[in-house]
């Protein structure tokens, strides 16, 4: 062995995953390298889903969502041989004006891509890197998203079509509703402002 090169020493663990692994097929190889894997990539998936929507976050802000994403999107590229799924773009730049659900459902699908290709833990270490000053927030913090939407979004993502069509939107049934009191709020606030304004010229006038 040369001496330049270290020699590596694998713990009692790894030396049994080893020694498992080499009487076994290569389908039962991907079988066990999976539960393995999954064993704490579950419980960061969970985690991450939990953690990414709980005081009104969205997503990541658009320097911090295109760096995340440029970490991984490399491994997707389609003008060379790849074994990866594609991974969607980021809603950021001129698609940064979509709704926050749309937005946060792009993210969390990008989270699960990682999970379901070995990148659970990176995806995790980056996330919980992130200050809160790093994260857009929302004004619907009820409009959860489930891991089963997560998971139909993905599936999309790999051309599965759902009849009816798949829509976040429909799972979001007082996202509309809330968003009508808050433009009528808004209304309000406009007649009663012009209102408050004639008063104040009118009373200006008598003086």
């Amino acid at each position: 062995m040369s001496k330049d090169r270290k020699s590596v020493t694998l713990s009692p663990k790894m030396l049994e995953r080893q020694r498992i692994m080499s009487r076994m097929t290569p389908e039962e190889k991907k079988v066990y390298r999976w539960k393995c894997y999954d064993e704490k990539a579950w419980p960061q998936l969970l985690e991450l889903i939990e953690y990414c929507q709980s005081d009104n976050r969205i997503c990541p802000l658009p320097q911090h969502w295109n760096k995340i994403y440029h970490d991984y999107s490399w491994h997707t590229d389609r003008h060379k041989f790849t074994k990866f799924p594609p991974l969607k773009i980021p809603l950021i730049l001129g698609a940064w004006n979509a709704n926050d659900i749309d937005k946060r459902q792009r993210f969390l699908t990008q989270v699960y891509w990682c999970y379901e290709n070995y990148f659970m833990g990176t995806i995790y270490d980056k996330i919980m890197r992130l200050t809160d000053d790093d994260w857009c927030l929302e004004c619907f913090p009820e409009d959860k998203i489930s891991l089963e939407l997560i998971k139909k979004e993905y599936a999309r993502w790999l051309g599965v079509n759902y009849h009816p069509e798949h829509n976040i939107w429909n799972h979001c049934t007082d996202h509309h509703e809330k968003q009508k009191k808050i433009q009528r709020a808004e209304e309000i606030y406009d007649e009663r402002s012009h209102i408050l304004d004639d008063e104040s010229i009118t009373s200006i006038n008598k003086r």
